[in-house]
């Protein structure tokens, strides 16, 4: 067993895994409606958008991390992210519904999570025609969520900018 699958089985990432949603929470803390709803320009997304992106993917996740373990070696779900966050309208839905999505299916995930074996974390997916473990998968993951809140970021300093 390699020392990055001890690390998974024992917890150590759970925990980072855990972190994001607190993660966007302290990077949106305080903001005004205004705030999350205003684009860049029109072919940005919100923060509101980002974070309801943010959901779509865990639901992704979600179902990758499923086949992975069901089936074997199964190509991942693809799906057009820009087409999924238009359709979702998250500037129209309240924050804390997004949020409460968001907490649901990472809480979901994470149960998943510690209840796989040791060895499950070497079970592996196709994505572009290369192999991703498990491991890899809920690493991504965690980075994925940070790329976006980088991006909460950058969206709020342009928004102070404009204003």
């Amino acid at each position: 067993m390699s020392e990055t699958t001890l690390q998974f089985a024992s917890g150590h990432a759970i925990n980072e895994y855990r972190g994001t949603s607190d993660l966007i929470k302290q990077s949106i803390a305080g903001l005004a409606e205004e705030q999350l709803e205003w684009k860049p320009s029109p072919d940005k997304w919100s923060v509101k958008e980002i974070i309801s992106h943010l959901v779509d993917s865990s639901l992704v996740h979600a179902v990758r991390i499923r086949k992975i373990a069901a089936e074997r070696t199964p190509p991942f779900l693809l799906y057009e992210q820009d087409a999924w966050v238009s359709s979702a309208r998250a500037n129209e839905a309240a924050l804390s519904h997004i949020l409460g999505a968001f907490d649901a299916i990472l809480a979901y995930n994470l149960l998943w999570y510690q209840r796989l074996a040791p060895q499950d974390w070497q079970l592996t997916g196709i994505n572009n025609g290369n192999e991703v473990s498990l491991a890899e998968l809920f690493q991504s993951f965690i980075r994925h969520v940070h790329i976006h809140v980088a991006q909460i970021e950058r969206t709020l300093a342009a928004y102070r900018a404009a204003n």
